[in-house]
């Protein structure tokens, strides 16, 4: 599946974005812990979610500096800064008979629309979706059908999420995507958690509104 998962901001200071390590071992580099409401990145909050990777600030790479280093370098920078980020969920696997099944072009829509779906479970603070904990990232793609013409996506994937920062479980999202042709974006329509065992519940983030 391709890449649907830079975009680029220019903020000015304050930022109003705390910033914290990635987990996960080894792994350097700073993504987004939340939002403040004082500061210029929350005019950006559809954008910008919790989760999301720091990519460049400006033209320097940071994907893989350390987190004094990062902030350094955003300190040091002019009073507007161009920050990228990514999702961070790099190429996310799918199950073989899909692979097969899907056109590249089907395949491309479904990733984006997996993505959007991520995003907007990262950027839900709604008590519903709080209830998940973090999404920390997708294992496996294993449903995707295209409709419509190519312009509706429904897609089916377990994503690994976690309540403390520690422990961590599997659940299964359903997500439908539309494409935005105004602003080449993908719109979700619908959008539900099921925990992949002992539940017993599906949590409905969004709800399609059929006229």
């Amino acid at each position: 599946m391709s890449s649907y998962s830079e975009y680029t901001v220019e903020l000015s200071k304050p930022l109003g974005i705390i910033l914290e390590e990635c987990g996960g071992g080894q792994q350097s580099g700073v993504q987004v812990g939340s939002l403040l409401e004082s500061g210029s990145a929350i005019k950006c909050a559809a954008k910008i979610v919790p989760g999301d990777v720091l990519l460049r600030v400006f033209d320097s790479d940071v994907s893989s500096s350390q987190f004094d280093d990062v902030m350094d370098l955003i300190v040091s920078s002019p009073e507007n800064v161009k920050l990228t980020f990514g999702d961070g969920l790099g190429a996310m696997d799918i199950v073989p008979n899909l692979a097969k099944q899907l056109s590249a072009e089907d395949a491309v829509f479904a990733d984006q629309v997996v993505r959007s779906a991520v995003r907007e479970i990262r950027g839900d603070d709604r008590p519903a979706a709080k209830k998940l904990g973090d999404l920390l990232r997708v294992e496996i793609v294993i449903g995707a059908g295209v409709q419509d013409s190519g312009r509706r996506c429904l897609v089916r994937f377990f994503a690994l999420f976690s309540r403390d920062g520690s422990s961590t479980y599997s659940c299964s999202v359903s997500a439908t995507g539309v494409r935005n042709e105004s602003n080449e974006s993908i719109d979700i329509v619908s959008l539900s958690c099921a925990k992949d065992e002992g539940w017993g519940q599906t949590i409905d983030l969004k709800q399609e509104n059929k006229k």
